[in-house]
């Protein structure tokens, strides 16, 4: 039996619900790996850690947050120790600190990147290889509509 077609609002309702199914169940993981922290500190630990360099400015800018929110959030993962600030050089004319991971908060990011790639690993294990390129290259299409964070 054919299925019906479906309208293009149906399928992007369908694609958004599908989409915030993948974040909650991140968040979740995310939570149960890394707690105490939250999806947004883990998230602000994952771009220090690929952003070398950064200011919380940088942060706030990148993921569209105000300063305060990303002070906050900054401050929380300098409590955990999972970053600090790095060391200022002589001829750096940066108005802000740069921050970086500490030992603790590399060894926390490699920890949860690595299960989270099992977990997704684990979930795509059935799907073919074109499967696997076709969706690969529609996922790249759709987040190069934005900056990634």
């Amino acid at each position: 039996m054919a299925r019906p077609k479906s309208s293009r609002a149906q399928l992007l309702d369908t694609i958004f619900e599908e989409i915030n199914v993948v974040t909650r169940r991140g968040t979740a993981r995310a939570r149960r790996l890394a707690a105490p922290l939250s999806y947004v500190e883990h998230s602000l630990l994952q771009f220090i850690g690929a952003t070398k360099g950064c200011r919380a400015t940088d942060i706030a800018a990148s993921f569209h947050l105000n300063r305060s929110t990303v002070s906050r959030q900054v401050a929380s993962l300098l409590e955990h120790g999972l970053v600090e600030y790095a060391a200022r050089n002589q001829d750096s004319h940066h108005r802000g600190r740069e921050l970086q991971l500490t030992d603790a908060g590399k060894s926390r990011l490699t920890s949860a990147r690595g299960e989270q790639r099992k977990a997704s690993f684990e979930r795509l294990a059935d799907w073919t290889d074109d499967e696997l390129a076709t969706f690969a290259e529609l996922l790249d299409r759709y987040n190069s509509k934005e900056p990634r964070v």
